[in-house]
């Protein structure tokens, strides 16, 4: 009987034993288990909408410049304030509200709007409409590098600064002759003058001799160190000589420094009250 309890207690504290091992190595595996982290960020997939910082950048929008036309002649948009803009040679022009070719004439007065490569300063698409646009900036803040002629700032020639002239004293008098080669649709049987500020600007200050069927001149002796201004017209200032786009034409520049004589020849492009 004793020999009996005395195996029982021997398998059990075995079997105690061995459970505590058990129980040890299980608890000491937990213990030293390493800590679970959070998954990590997952990497973006091509379907996927890439953060703000490196979207793609959306194109910049080429500047426009809008004001009323004036012309369109040899390679330049002309807008109403004198200003004109160089054209790309694929320059597109169509219609600002619809997109496509214009069914309507191009002519003065109606709306244009130009777009402006920044880095070649070209016209690359000319836009037209009847009415103002607003969405565009007024040609008269259009960056000056980027106009090929602009108006002038003094208009009046009387407003301009004088300049100063030296005179000879060894040429009291100097013969001064003036041809003028006049445009090819000048009306045969007309006339044509000298307007001066010296005169007041009236427009039949002096008048000129015709020579042949498109030469005018005149002869006149004048001071040394005489400086004035002058336009041509054909009796009135309807009639006014103006630049080869149509624009108002800056005043002429006279200057006789000295000498025996001085010939000028000028030529008129355009007359104000012909196409």
């Amino acid at each position: 009987m004793i020999a009996l309890v005395i195996i029982i207690s021997l398998v059990v504290g075995q079997a105690s034993h061995a459970y505590g091992q058990t129980n040890l190595a299980t608890n000491g595996q937990a213990m030293l288990a390493p800590i679970q982290t959070s998954s990590a960020t997952p990497i973006p997939q091509a379907s996927q909408t890439p953060p703000p910082d490196v979207a793609a950048t959306p194109a910049a929008t080429l500047p426009r410049y809008s004001g009323q036309l004036l012309d369109i002649e040899r390679g330049y948009v002309v807008f109403s304030t004198g200003d004109a803009l160089r054209l790309a040679s694929d320059v597109s022009i169509v219609d600002d509200d619809t997109g496509v070719a214009p069914t309507y004439a191009i002519e003065p007065g109606l709306y244009a709007i130009a777009i402006v490569a920044p880095d070649t300063g070209l016209v690359t698409s000319l836009r037209f409409a009847h009415s103002p646009r607003p969405n565009a900036t007024p040609i008269a803040d259009v960056p000056r590098a980027l106009v090929s002629a602009a108006s002038s700032p003094q208009p009046n020639p009387d407003l301009a600064p004088p300049k100063t002239r030296y005179t000879s004293k060894l040429s009291a008098s100097v013969q001064v002759t003036i041809t003028v080669l006049v445009p090819p649709d000048t009306p045969f049987g007309a006339d044509v003058y000298i307007a001066t500020d010296t005169s007041g600007w009236n427009a039949q200050a002096i008048k000129m001799q015709r020579v042949d069927g498109r030469h005018f001149r005149v002869v006149s002796q004048l001071t040394g160190g005489t400086d004035f201004h002058y336009l041509f017209t054909r009796g009135s200032w309807a009639t006014v000589e103006r630049e080869r786009s149509g624009l108002q034409r800056q005043a002429r520049e006279l200057a006789i420094e000295g000498g025996d004589a001085l010939e000028v020849a000028a030529t008129i492009y355009r007359w104000a009250d012909l196409p």
